[in-house]
Order: structure tokens, then sequence, then C-alpha cells
């Protein structure tokens, strides 16, 4: 379970609604595990800030924007965790074969997680995407960050 005095998360279709921002102001009392199950194949580059996710031909562009110290990407299968609640009586865990889980692991603290999801559509170039201000969410309006 995770101690937290705040959380706060917003999400943004940015440059066109050709991009996403998820951006997480968190405080914790204890460390904090960002996760994204997908269906990908991930690849993530040798610093750990980008994550290539790919589906056959498709591929999306997970950054990790201004990072809190230590923080990066990693990977894990997707299984329930011993600490986790059991299932109702009945209904076991199905199996997710094929699900990679994308995660962020930060210690207690204050924190902002800006995570910048750049799905790669046809016809456009590096130079055609955008990297987003950083900006508190509390100063987010419909065209901030941009």
């Amino acid at each position: 379970m995770i101690r937290s005095t705040s959380f706060s998360r917003g999400i943004h279709l940015i440059n066109g609604r050709k991009q996403v921002l998820i951006q997480d102001e968190i405080n914790a009392q204890a460390s904090v595990m960002w996760r994204a199950h997908t269906n990908a194949t991930v690849s993530l580059s040798t610093d750990g800030l980008t994550a290539t996710l790919t589906i056959g031909s498709a591929t999306t562009i997970v950054q990790l924007l201004n990072p809190p110290s230590g923080a990066q990407f990693s990977t894990m299968t997707a299984v329930r965790f011993a600490t986790d609640p059991a299932t109702p009586a009945g209904n076991p865990d199905q199996p997710n074969d094929g699900v990679t889980v994308l995660v962020i692991t930060l210690p207690a603290g204050s924190y902002t997680l800006e995570v910048l999801i750049n799905p790669q559509w046809a016809g456009m170039s590096s130079s055609s995407y955008t990297t987003p201000s950083s900006v508190p969410l509390s100063q987010w309006s419909l065209t901030s960050p941009s």
C-alpha cells in the first residue's frame, strides 16, 4: 500500500493530439512504483530514460522527462505481488501471457513524474514531435503544457 500525503495526475493531449503527456505529482511516505502494462515488446535505452514499445510494425516511444534523481524505466512480468490482497474466493488470477510491465520506482519523497508518449505516426519525422515545457499541474490550462 502506498502511503501518500498527496497525489495528483494530469493527462494532456499535445501537438494536435499526436502525443500524450502523463504528469504525476507525488508526495509519498513510502516507495512509489509507477506502472504501465503493455502487450508490446519493450526495449529500454541504456540510460533507462526511454522505452520503445513495438507491436508488429507499430512503434511508440515513451520518454521520462526531467526525471527525478535515480528515476528510470525498467520492466517486470505482469504478476501479482506477494503483498497484494488475495483475489476473491473462486476467482484466481488469470495468466498475463505476452504482457510486460513498464516500471518507474522511486523511494519515499516528493516527485513530479513527466512521461511523454510518442506514437510513431506515419508521415511524421522526429522534428514533428514536441517536448512540452514543465508546468505544475496547478497551472495547467487547455493550452498548456505545450
